[in-house]
């Protein structure tokens, strides 16, 4: 008899609690030495599941879904404000590119080995544990390049990789339980369905919600609890979007790229008010985010039963982990335009590969739905243990360098510059003399006054001043 079964409310409150604790000291260790939480979260649920047996997995298998995609929604809700349309724009084609191919090769990697090695003769298993672990986790690599001060650029383009990978993620698995569920009359349309409609259909509902939404908020903004009402709107665009055949994930991400890029919305809007995103905003969301991803990580710890994988499917599991790293790296160079992509980008691009939120959100959706799903948990627990401790370590020994590429504002005030000395040159020579200047008060150096200095003289150069 567990705890669980004497003081139900109790235990679970007490191990809430708990898991906030330990969900704040690894965030912190995260930030101080780059260890990513998802290692102590789920450590701490295989201590109180397996271990201790203070939880039972069949008491909880009704809740992690629900907890896992909501914290899905908010990570990328995050990301997608953070997308700027001006930094991204030259980068979407080869993060597009590199985020479709990485996940192909990946799934194809792990379905071939989980087929042979993992669960030989278990077509569906395997292709399941393949299509579910062979993206790289938003939940993981997102913050991570946030703590990490990549440049704009490289985060922008990781931020992107992440969205475009856990959405691909979700439609593969989603189209695999339409083809495994029960025939009926209409199992040809829902694969239709499942194959055509997420992407477009994803992408118009989080557009559409995000310009509804700008407009409420340019009136309601500094209302109170219109961060509350946001969060609200966003899991209602996701319902939508679930409800009419798109992917709920890209209308979240999309809907949170039409507020971050509010400013180059607003003339259509034919509004003059500018919107911006309120710190309590990003404040609410990012705490309510972190309640739940630390919840169900733990979760998960807790539903993954402890066994011997056996010293072959050991190894294997070991080699998937080295070779997803090397072929990340190899699609890389393969898919991004040098001239666009700095070749510096490789080696952060390539660690930041971590396993975590949404493989095991997927893992768990489809409990209900194909038999002996449970056999994948502790397999796929492994892959993500193992790829993140393999990122903690390749980001230790080659650490990314932070701050080497000129930020777009600075760019745009040198070309000013160069404009300006340009002008002088040609108009009053290199080694003209400066013009007097005019009568009246200046600001003297030595006495310290401060009074403003003379009006640049009148010219033709004065609009690229």
């Amino acid at each position: 008899m567990t705890l669980l079964s004497l003081s139900g409310t109790t235990l679970i409150l007490l191990l809430l609690g708990v898991t906030l604790l330990v969900g704040f000291g690894a965030d912190w260790l995260a930030t101080r030495f780059r260890l990513p939480d998802v290692l102590w979260l789920i450590g701490l649920g295989l201590v109180a599941g397996p271990v201790l047996g203070l939880l039972t997995a069949s008491s909880l298998l009704f809740i992690a879904p629900v907890l896992g995609t909501a914290a899905l929604i908010l990570i990328l809700f995050e990301a997608g404000i953070d997308l700027r349309v001006s930094l991204i724009r030259p980068l979407a084609g080869s993060a597009l590119l590199f985020a479709a191919a990485s996940y192909a090769v990946s799934t194809a990697v792990l379905f071939g080995v989980s087929d042979l090695v993992l669960f030989p003769g278990h077509l569906v298993l395997s292709f399941l544990f393949a299509a579910s672990l062979g993206c790289s986790s938003g939940a993981v690599i997102i913050p991570l390049a946030g703590r990490l001060g990549l440049v704009e650029g490289l985060r922008g383009m990781m931020h992107l990789d992440g969205a475009v990978e856990d959405a691909l993620a979700i439609i593969t698995v989603t189209t695999l339980l339409a083809l495994v569920s029960p025939a009926s009359p209409s199992l040809a349309l829902n694969l239709t369905f499942s194959l055509i409609l997420p992407l477009p259909v994803g992408v118009a509902i989080g557009f559409a919600g995000g310009l509804v939404w700008l407009l409420f908020l340019y009136g309601w903004q500094d209302r109170a609890f219109a961060a509350l009402a946001t969060l609200g709107f966003l899991l209602a665009v996701y319902s939508v979007a679930q409800a009419l055949g798109g992917s709920g994930i890209l209308a979240a991400i999309v809907f949170g790229a039409v507020l971050g890029n509010e400013a180059v919305l607003r003339r259509f809007l034919r509004r003059s008010r500018p919107f911006r995103i309120s710190n309590d905003l990003r404040k609410v969301e990012v705490e309510i985010a972190f309640v739940l991803r630390a919840f169900f990580l733990f979760l998960i710890g807790v539903l993954a039963p402890l066994s011997n994988p056996g010293l072959v499917p050991a190894i294997a599991i070991g080699g998937l982990v080295l070779v997803l790293l090397a072929l990340r790296r190899g699609v890389f160079s393969a898919t991004t335009n040098p001239r666009k992509v700095p070749r510096s980008w490789a080696s952060p691009v390539s660690a930041l590969y971590g396993r975590g939120l949404t493989s095991a959100v997927l893992l768990t959706v489809a409990l209900d739905r194909i038999p002996r799903v449970s056999e994948l948990f502790f397999p796929g627990l492994l892959v993500i243990v193992g790829t993140n401790i393999a990122m903690t370590v390749w980001l230790f020994v080659q650490p990314p360098e932070a701050g080497r590429e000129i930020p777009e504002a600075s760019r745009e005030w040198a070309a000013a510059a160069t404009d300006l000395l340009s002008f002088a040159e040609s108009g009053a020579g290199l080694f003209s003399p400066p013009p007097p200047l005019p009568a009246g008060p200046a600001h003297d150096p030595r006495t310290g006054g401060t009074s403003p200095p003379p009006p640049l003289p009148k010219g033709r150069g004065d609009r690229d001043r």
